[in-house]
C-alpha cells in the first residue's frame, strides 16, 4: 500500500452494504400496514354484509365506487386520528412555559398535513356516497343531485360541515403560535368528528336519538384521542426527555379514554340494536361477529395499556425507550385494526335493519332482495322512493314532516302527485330530489302525471 492509501490487488474489496437504507424502513412499514388494513376492511365488509349487491334491474355506480368508498372512509378516519393525535400532542402532552416548544410546532405542521388529507377524504367520500346512492358513476352525477345531497340529507350536511371544519384546521394549524390556540384547534377537530354521528349513521336512526347520539359521540371522541395520541407520541415524540414526560401524561389520558370507549361502546350497541336481548341475538350474525372482534381488540389493548403503565413507562423514565417504542408500535397497529373494524361495522346493516327490510314487502327475504329498492337501502341515508322504468318503489313508512329522498333512475320525467294534494313533486330523469312528508299520519296514495301505471302509497307514521 502506498502512502496515499491505495489498496493493493491482493486485498479483497469491501463488501457492498445491501441492507435497506434507514429512510426506507418507515415507508415499507407504512405500505405493509396500509395493505393489511385494506385487506382487513375487505374481509370485515364481507362478514358484516356491508358490501351490497348491485341493485336488480338498475345500473349500479360501478365496482370502483363500491370498493373505493369504504377505503376512502377508512383513509378519512385514519387522517382524523392523525389530526386529533398531533393536536393533542401539541396542546396537552407537550406543554411549554412560554409559547410552543419546537416539538409542538412540529406536531402542528403534521396536524395541518393530516387535516388536509382528512378534508380531501371527506370530500371524495361524499362524492362517492351520492354516486352510490343514486346508482351512477361520479362523472354522470348532476349538479342538482349534488345540491340536494349536500343540502337536504344528513350525510350531505355532515360532509359539508366536516370539510369546512377540517379545512379550517388544515389552514390554521400552520399559523398557530400558542398552546391556547392549539387547544382550540383540538376542540374544532373533535367537533368535526361528532358531526357525522349527529347527522347520519345508525345512531341517528335509533329510537332514543339524543342518548344514542351522545353515547356514540363519546365513543368516537374517546377512541380517536386514544389512538391518535399514541400514534403521535410514537412518530413525533422521539427524544427521550420529551417521550418520558409526554408518555406519562398520555398514560393518564389513555386510561380515561379506554374506560370511556368501553362503557360507551356497550351502551351504543344496546341503543342501536334495541336492547340487551337484541345484542345477544345479534352475536350469531355477521354484524355481531364484527362487534365481538372489536370487543376482543379493546380487551387486548387494555392489557397492553396495563403493561405500559407497569413495565415500559418506568424504563422510559430511566432513559431506555426501546421497550416502550416496540410495544407502542404493536399497540398502534392493533388500534388501527380496531378502527378498521369500526368502519366496517358502521357500513354494515344492524340485524334489526335487515329484518325490517325483509318484512317490508311482506314477501320474505328472497322477494325483498330482488327488489331494486334493496340496493338503495343504506340505513339513515336511503332512497325513500325509487323510480325505475316501470314503477315506484317505496322503501317503507316515514315520519310525519320528515324529508323523503327520491331518485328517478328511469328515462322519463315523473311526478309524485298525492291524491289528497299533500305533495306534488317533479323528478326529472336521472336526478335526486327530496320533499317533506305530510304532517298527517296515514296512507297517502300518489300517482305520476306522465303515466297512470305509476301508483303507490306513502305511509306516514
Amino acid at each position: 500500500m502506498s502512502r496515499a492509501g491505495t489498496v493493493t490487488s491482493g486485498r479483497p474489496a469491501p463488501a457492498r452494504d445491501r441492507t435497506p437504507r434507514a429512510g426506507q424502513a418507515p415507508w415499507r412499514a407504512l405500505a405493509l400496514t396500509g395493505g393489511g388494513l385494506a385487506a382487513l376492511l375487505a374481509g370485515a365488509l364481507v362478514v358484516g354484509g356491508g358490501e351490497p349487491a348491485a341493485p336488480s334491474g338498475l345500473a349500479g355506480a360501478g365496482p370502483l365506487v363500491e370498493s373505493g368508498l369504504p377505503l376512502v372512509t377508512l383513509a378519512g378516519r385514519i387522517a382524523a386520528v392523525g389530526t386529533v393525535g398531533t393536536l393533542l400532542l401539541a396542546a396537552v402532552l407537550l406543554p411549554g412555559p412560554a409559547g410552543l416548544p419546537a416539538e409542538s410546532r412540529r406536531a402542528l405542521r403534521a396536524a395541518s398535513a393530516w387535516a388536509l388529507a382528512w378534508t380531501a377524504a371527506t370530500a371524495l367520500g361524499a362524492l362517492l356516497t351520492v354516486s352510490r346512492l343514486v346508482g351512477t358513476a361520479p362523472t354522470s352525477l348532476t349538479w342538482e343531485s349534488l345540491r340536494i345531497f349536500a343540502g337536504d340529507t344528513g350525510a350531505g350536511r355532515a360532509a359539508v360541515l366536516g370539510v369546512a371544519l377540517s379545512g379550517l384546521v388544515a389552514v390554521a394549524a400552520r399559523r398557530c403560535t400558542g398552546a391556547p390556540a392549539a387547544g382550540l384547534l383540538l376542540v374544532v377537530s373533535l367537533s368535526a368528528l361528532v358531526v357525522p354521528v349527529v347527522l347520519s349513521g345508525h345512531s341517528a336512526a335509533a329510537e332514543d336519538h339524543v342518548l344514542a347520539v351522545t353515547t356514540l359521540g363519546v365513543h368516537v371522541v374517546a377512541a380517536t384521542v386514544w389512538v391518535g395520541g399514541l400514534l403521535a407520541l410514537l412518530v413525533l415524540g422521539r427524544r427521550g426527555t420529551v417521550s418520558a414526560g409526554a408518555a406519562d401524561r398520555y398514560s393518564r389520558v389513555a386510561l380515561a379514554c379506554f374506560l370511556a370507549t368501553a362503557v360507551s361502546g356497550v351502551l351504543a350497541a344496546v341503543l342501536v340494536l334495541g336492547g340487551t336481548g337484541a345484542v345477544l341475538a345479534a352475536l350469531g350474525t355477521g354484524y355481531g361477529t364484527l362487534l365481538l372482534a372489536k370487543t376482543a381488540g379493546l380487551t387486548v389493548l387494555g392489557v397492553l395499556g396495563l403493561h405500559h403503565r407497569r413495565l415500559t413507562l418506568p424504563r422510559l423514565r430511566a432513559g431506555d425507550g426501546r421497550d416502550f417504542r416496540r410495544f407502542a408500535a404493536g399497540e398502534v397497529v392493533l388500534l388501527l385494526a380496531t378502527v378498521t373494524l369500526a368502519v366496517a361495522l358502521a357500513a354494515s346493516p344492524p340485524p334489526m335493519a335487515a329484518h325490517a327490510a325483509a318484512g317490508s314487502t311482506g314477501q320474505g327475504p328472497q322477494a325483498t332482495a330482488a327488489d331494486p329498492m334493496a340496493g338503495h337501502d343504506h340505513g339513515e341515508l336511503s332512497v325513500g322512493v325509487l323510480v325505475d322504468g316501470t314503477r315506484f318503489h317505496v322503501a317503507g313508512p316515514v315520519a310525519a314532516g320528515a324529508r323523503v329522498t327520491v331518485h328517478n333512475a328511469g328515462e322519463a320525467e315523473v311526478t309524485l302527485t298525492a291524491a289528497d294534494g299533500s305533495f306534488d313533486v317533479v323528478v326529472p330523469s336521472g336526478t335526486l330530489t327530496t320533499f317533506l312528508a305530510p304532517q298527517e299520519p296515514g296512507e297517502h296514495r300518489f300517482t305520476s302525471r306522465h303515466s297512470a301505471a305509476f301508483a303507490d302509497v306513502l305511509v306516514v307514521e
